[in-house]
């Protein structure tokens, strides 16, 4: 009769050894699992800021050549001011030595 408690007693121990472990596989199998969704869903977020980084630099540069574009028009139609302004006053000569001084430079 000793040997038939001592049997099963470790019949109990090793199905409660086996359910620990599986528990705990759950646990691990688990928590890797939330990981990779943690990682899936930080990659999503990087690649969507990534886009609108594209986006927003492409609109930077778009509005820097509008203004660049703007600026030049403004600084052509000063020139044309300044030339009309200068004529009117009789210094034409004047004009065209400083335009060719701007080329060289």
């Amino acid at each position: 009769m000793n040997k038939g408690l001592n049997a099963d007693s470790q019949i109990h121990i090793s199905v409660a050894l086996l359910i620990k472990a599986g528990f705990l596989i759950c646990v691990v199998v688990g928590s890797w699992y939330q990981a990779q969704m943690r990682f899936a869903n930080h990659k999503i977020r990087i690649d969507d800021l990534e886009n609108k980084i594209v986006v927003l630099t492409a609109s930077v540069e778009g509005m820097e050549q509008e203004h660049i574009k703007s600026l030049q028009s403004a600084k052509v139609q000063l020139e044309e001011e300044n030339k009309s302004l200068m004529q009117k006053l009789g210094l034409k000569k004047w004009w065209k030595h400083t335009q060719s001084m701007e080329q060289l430079v």
